[in-house]
């Protein structure tokens, strides 16, 4: 009902889940703390599913390289 009066698209609680590990990952957050906020029993159950490369995340560590070089 909130989507529509908004004219956007409706999302799924796991795309939610997805897009919000995902912002949190780009934004630099530790994996340890989205795991825990996801509720997982492991970092790498979080790093295997929520870790594949986006653009934004890529770039970060570029930047970074480039700092220490």
């Amino acid at each position: 009902m909130f989507c529509k009066r908004a004219g956007v698209s409706e999302l799924s609680p796991h795309a939610c889940r997805h897009s919000h590990a995902l912002h949190l990952l780009e934004a630099g957050a530790d994996i340890k703390y989205i795991s825990e906020r996801l509720g997982h029993k492991s970092v790498e159950t979080t790093y295997d599913t929520y870790t594949h490369i986006t653009k934004k995340i890529e770039r970060n560590a570029l930047d970074l390289l480039i700092i220490i070089l």
